[in-house]
């Protein structure tokens, strides 16, 4: 039975942070998010980190605010399209970090998610082909 290690609850959440390699930013995507940590994604390429520790901006979603940390990375996770980071935050302003926890609290669901102020929704439509069966009965000659 494999145990759980996380020590505090992760939420879903949908928008970009800024990690910064070697003073170098890059974007990346974040999927969850704690009061003590993150795991976010980006485009596969090559880095070099010299050590394990990364500063983050975190934008939050409804937010002008940015939060600074630095985060130690505790795994990387590699497939064909994408490079995804967990990361455990090691240092905070109190102050940023009082802020974040507040924001999980009190966000729902839907307000963790970037939606671009102009775009709308727009409602989707889906278009199936007929089903082989009902194309050939349409297409059969009726007899006269």
């Amino acid at each position: 039975m494999q145990r759980n290690r996380r020590r505090s609850e992760r939420h879903a959440v949908g928008f970009y942070v800024d990690q910064f390699i070697n003073d170098e930013p890059l974007r990346c995507f974040t999927t969850d998010l704690s009061s003590i940590g993150l795991y976010m994604e980006r485009p596969v390429q090559s880095i070099n980190r010299a050590s394990k520790l990364i500063q983050l901006e975190i934008t939050l979603p409804r937010s002008s605010d940015s939060i600074w940390a630095v985060g130690e990375v505790v795994y990387d996770r590699l497939d064909s399209l994408f490079h995804g980071t967990a990361v455990c935050f090691q240092a905070m302003a109190t102050a940023h970090r009082r802020y974040l926890c507040e924001w999980l609290h009190e966000s729902s669901r839907t307000e963790r998610f970037l939606t671009h102020p102009l775009r709308r929704p727009s409602p989707v439509s889906v278009n199936r082909p007929a089903p082989a069966m009902a194309r050939a009965r349409s297409t059969r000659a009726l007899p006269a």
